[in-house]
């Protein structure tokens, strides 16, 4: 029985699905041991994972492959995984739990199964929950999109590239880093205002698209900062190495926004630290997935404009043949 059922052009989540959220990131969770000089354990960030197949609560009626499928505000995740670990008395840092439950925080806003909008490819979730608050900050779930036949969420996850929605980023600032858009903003959004995206792109929006963190600033102990160059600054770090490519293809090239999604998120693979010394092959692999997480964000938002507005629905071909 198939499972590829379809919601705004995103997979739909479920039981019989291959969807997972691929290492929520922190989920600080104390660890043993414990002693008089940390009474509840060591505070230690781990990766969180979830896995659809863990589905509780989901429709009664219409399934796919047979099983229950993941709605608004009833369905969730039984348990999570990755933080075992942290099982000092304490666990999780918020909640107490150190493998508690996965909630999602968005869905279709039409297509609905037993009268509630499902949850699809994309969409948010929070992991290691104890009740409504949760221990991770939100993450992208991601159903099954395949490179030569692997699903891009075991793709990016082997090789720590882990994606972030901007507004809820937790790059380590402090350490140099930054939420990096690796398809940079500055094609959907207005010359001069990073915030106002071009009314041909409306609905995307510089605080939801997928990231990831980069090294972006030169600090104080960095041993491979050359030495003409301050702490604070950013001249030859991944990320300015990374913008620099993805600029220099809009100047030069005037690309359509295929071109240039692809462009970037080669570049971000090329100068991303997690990513050195990897095959090139590898390399294709992560870049197409980058590509296709981006393209599945800003068609799901472009679409729920025009339906708003009864207009045809893009496609993803539409999306990469447009232009600034």
């Amino acid at each position: 029985m198939s499972t590829n059922v379809f919601a705004n052009g995103l997979e739909i989540s479920g039981k019989a699905v291959d969807a997972k959220t691929i290492a929520a990131f922190p989920d600080v969770c104390f660890t043993p041991p414990e002693n008089p000089a940390t009474p509840p354990g060591v505070p230690v960030p781990y990766p969180s994972f979830g896995f659809a197949s863990d589905t509780e609560q989901g429709t009664g009626t219409v399934k796919i492959g047979g099983k229950t499928v993941n709605i608004k505000n009833k369905s969730d995740l039984s348990k999570t995984s990755g933080t075992e670990a942290g099982c000092a008395t304490k666990k999780g840092a918020v909640t107490s739990k150190n493998v508690g439950k996965e909630y999602f925080h968005s869905w279709s806003s039409d297509v609905k199964f037993d009268g509630e909008p499902v949850v699809r490819h994309t969409d948010l979730a929070t992991n290691n929950h104890a009740s409504p608050q949760a221990n991770t900050p939100p993450m992208l779930h991601a159903a099954q999109w395949e490179v030569d036949g692997t699903c891009c969420a075991q793709i990016l996850s082997d090789n720590k590239m882990v994606l972030h929605r901007h507004g809820d980023s937790d790059c380590k600032s402090e350490e140099g880093y930054w939420s990096e858009h690796y398809v940079e903003n500055q094609y959907m959004a207005v010359a001069g205002n990073r915030n106002k995206t071009k009314a041909k792109f409306r609905n995307y929006a510089c605080d939801d698209a997928p990231c990831l963190c980069m090294h972006s600033k030169w600090k104080k102990g960095d041993t491979d900062r050359p030495g003409h160059l301050r702490v604070g600054q950013t001249t030859g770090t991944d990320h300015y190495e990374k913008s620099k490519v993805c600029r220099d293809c809009l100047n030069e090239e005037d690309p359509n926004l295929g071109d240039f999604a692809d462009t970037c998120a080669r570049a971000s693979v090329d100068n991303h630290e997690n990513m050195e010394g990897k095959s090139e092959t590898t390399k294709q692999r992560v870049a197409a997935c980058l590509v296709a997480v981006f393209f599945a964000h800003l068609l799901e938002k472009i679409n729920e404009y025009r339906k708003s507005k009864n207009q045809k629905p893009a496609t993803i071909s539409e999306l990469r043949s447009m232009t600034r």
